[in-house]
């Protein structure tokens, strides 16, 4: 009987751990959430990981039976309890589910990622060795690009793989680290056959502040697709504003997807987009994010300032009821208020004057360093994201700040930096 009781609670412990890996995934892009939130969020999950440690065998036979159907979440738990166990036969055996999978091989790379560094570290050797397949490269990059650890000489072996997603991997890797003294084997990748290669090197070369980057990062976000919103992203903040502002005018006109258009004028910051994105309050497809993008520019909150209205009807919010419906993806917007058209327009009327029209702002002051430190620490999470890449890109070779590592990880690096 007791050890049945033990079962249960090492079953309950690893169930919950996976649903707060999955809330988590989401948290670290979501507007509700900043750095405290994330470390409590990370508190509640780290309590459950403590359960099925101190259960030993019995947690983690809690975790590998949820390994018969596997989501990200289960291999982040499994992966990190064979981990920290060195159960090498147990890494073995989430790495036959999880390697070959995108999905499942990002839980894999952020139970690698939540490892204290110093036992990932014992683990490295044998995921970079140069015979080592493509896809236990892929971890080991991955992991070193959660710690933003350095992998030396199996970064550049990596970065001319043949295999694309190891390659691509390694080149955002070179960036987000600022290995400048990598472009020369960056720019090689412009030419790639993949797509994925190609974007990440031409974002690891922007992001490193290399001049030739401008024209095909423009590319990739005007022709729409997967990389576009991230490649507008970058691309607004290397532009001058004022041609920025041009570009981005066109690119209203011109795109597929207008939630690229609407990170752009986030991303840009410029107050001068702002009446456009007053208009797009006003539309049902476009409201939230564009009420989403005045914040980031102003730093007004909509909901305390009573600039906020019900959802109009018949507006949806994440997955549907239908049975058949295959997105059950969490909505992007859900912790986004729905913007009053009229309330928002009349508030901008007031405040107008307080911006200047070619500087760039986020939260509602401009992109002076100091401020984008001060966001860096008490900003929620896509502003916080935002004001790690302003640093990189003013600071050449600067690593990119990591804004999705575990909250008390990142609390004690801001502050030793300080």
């Amino acid at each position: 009987m007791l050890r049945s009781i033990e079962e249960e609670v090492c079953e309950e412990h690893a169930r919950q751990a996976t649903f707060l890996w999955l809330l988590r995934d989401a948290a670290v892009r979501d507007v509700a959430y900043d750095l405290t939130d994330l470390a409590e969020l990370d508190d509640r999950l780290e309590a459950h990981l403590d359960g099925l440690r101190l259960a030993g065998e019995l947690g983690w036979e809690a975790c590998a039976a949820l390994l018969d159907e596997p989501e990200g979440g289960e291999i982040f738990a499994a992966a990190l309890l064979a981990v920290e166990r060195w159960d090498l036969r147990g890494v073995a055996r989430v790495l036959d589910l999880g390697a070959g999978a995108p999905d499942l091989a990002r839980g894999f790379a952020s139970a690698l990622g939540w490892t204290p560094v110093a036992r990932v570290q014992r683990l490295l050797p044998g995921l970079l060795a140069g015979r080592c397949p493509p896809a236990l490269h892929w971890l080991g990059i991955s992991a070193c690009a959660a710690h933003r650890l350095d992998p030396g000489p199996p970064l550049g072996y990596a970065l001319l793989s043949d295999q694309p997603t190891l390659r691509a991997r390694a080149l955002r890797l070179a960036g987000e680290l600022g290995r400048v003294n990598l472009l020369p084997e960056i720019l090689q990748a412009f030419t790639a056959e993949s797509e994925v290669v190609r974007f990440w090197a031409v974002w690891s070369a922007a992001l490193l502040g290399e001049p030739s980057a401008a024209q095909p990062l423009w590319r990739f976000a005007t022709q729409g697709g997967r990389h576009a919103e991230r490649a507008v992203d970058l691309a607004m903040r290397r532009m001058d504003p004022a041609v920025a502002t041009t570009w981005l005018y066109s690119l209203a006109n011109t795109s597929p997807d207008i939630r690229v258009v609407l990170s752009a004028a986030g991303a840009l910051g410029d107050p001068v987009m702002i009446p456009w994105l007053l208009e797009r309050t006003a539309h049902p497809a476009t409201a939230r994010l564009a009420g989403g993008a005045i914040t980031r520019i102003t730093g007004v909150d909509l909901t305390e300032e009573k600039l906020d209205r019900k959802p109009p009807e018949g507006a949806q919010s994440g997955p549907s009821d239908d049975p058949d419906d295959e997105d059950v993806s969490l909505d992007p917007e859900e912790s986004l208020p729905w913007p009053d058209p009229a309330a928002l327009t009349g508030w901008w009327r007031t405040r107008a004057t307080d911006f200047k029209r070619g500087t760039r702002y986020l939260l509602g002051h401009p992109m002076a360093p100091e401020h984008l430190e001060r966001v860096l620490r008490d900003g929620a999470q896509p502003a916080r994201a935002a004001a790690a890449m302003e640093l990189s890109l003013r600071d050449r070779g600067r690593p990119l700040f990591e804004v999705r590592a575990p909250g008390l990880v990142q609390a004690r690096a801001l502050a030793a930096a300080r």
